[in-house]
């Protein structure tokens, strides 16, 4: 795999990563003869697919080069024993796992491995992508693919990466369509303008925190309901000031206040939070939307109040913590429920 091809298998596992989101986890593994994890210290594990893990994983993804002889065997192991291992963490949902095979040839239909790991259940899914124009392995990686409840495509210029790609997610959201799953998904905070576009242009000012909520649009017609078939997405965007004021100001106290997470710890709204550099300018902080909530509530050392609001719990908690107060001037600590 060289030259133009080698490109494509990259623009295609760099777009697969572009689907992920911070509810996902995976890993990159390439091989010949040998397995090679494209990022060494991480290998024999599934890593969170959040923006600063997605970007580390693409700069190493570049330094790959072709080399040996693809044997896949040694691969298909590797990945069934991670997705093993892993289910076993605690970590995840365990709720939708999969295998994406970027190859440009198969010499086998590899049966005997997805017999050992894979059947009769079929918990993993296999999506196959062959990369170039040649049809000679198309008909073993079909087989792959079918045979494990995925979905083969071929790819053969840059220009149809992007839609093959994206031919995995209907395969994913059968499952939710017939099943007529209506989850609500809240995105992470980020900045954007409240403001029309004529006053955007004359005036850069009405940038706020917003948040997106979203949930999946399906047909309910028997016909088109047992084939599993995603019409789209409806959301809306949210300004976070929206929803503080929900919030009852006269129970917090005097040096109270009120803060949200998302499901995976980071910040929705926090007085600690600033996305911006300075007040009122439109620069923004790297990163500013995947703010853990260890990083403002220090006291929390164990991590029990932000465990607590990841899992959902409800009740109240006390810990001593130090406010600042005067600009930053004087410091008193106080009790955090």
């Amino acid at each position: 795999m060289k030259g133009l091809r080698l490109t494509i298998a990259k623009q295609t596992v760099s777009s697969i990563l572009d689907t992920l989101g911070d509810d996902d986890f995976f890993n990159i593994i390439a091989y010949n003869e040998e397995l090679h994890y494209v990022e060494p210290c991480l290998n024999g594990t599934l890593v969170q697919a959040d923006r600063a893990n997605k970007e580390h994983f693409r700069e190493h993804l570049n330094k790959l080069f072709a080399k040996g002889i693809g044997m896949l065997d040694i691969a298909l192991n590797e990945a069934f024993n991670i997705l093993s291992d892993f289910n076993h963490t605690g970590q995840g949902s365990i709720c939708s796992q999969a295998i994406m095979l970027i190859t440009d040839g198969a010499v086998d239909t590899y049966d005997t491995i997805f017999a050992k790991y894979n059947w009769p259940d079929r918990k993993v899914r296999m999506f196959t992508y062959l990369i170039g124009r040649e049809a000679a392995f198309a008909d073993n990686l079909k087989w792959m693919a079918c045979a494990n409840k995925g979905f083969f495509t071929q790819i053969s210029t840059l220009a149809d990466v992007q839609e093959n790609v994206m031919e995995y997610l209907h395969v994913l959201s059968r499952p939710k369509v017939i099943d007529q799953e209506h989850d609500v998904v809240w995105t992470e905070a980020y900045i954007d303008s409240t403001v029309s576009l004529h006053e955007k242009l004359a005036d850069d000012q009405g940038l706020v925190l917003m948040t997106t909520v979203a949930m999946p649009v399906f047909s309910k017609q028997n016909e088109t309901r047992s084939k599993g078939i995603l019409l789209g997405v409806v959301g809306t965007d949210v300004p976070v000031k929206e929803l503080l004021k929900a919030i009852p100001k006269y129970k917090l106290g005097i040096h109270g206040y009120a803060f949200a997470i998302t499901n995976n710890g980071y910040i929705l709204t926090h007085p600690e939070l600033r996305p911006l550099y300075e007040e009122g300018k439109k620069r923004r902080k790297p990163n500013y939307s995947s703010v853990d909530l260890s990083e403002v509530e220090w006291e929390d050392r164990d991590d029990v109040l932000r465990n607590a609001m990841v899992n959902r719990k409800t009740g109240k908690f006390s810990m001593e913590v130090k406010k600042t107060v005067d600009k930053g001037v004087q410091c008193i600590k106080c009790s955090s429920c």
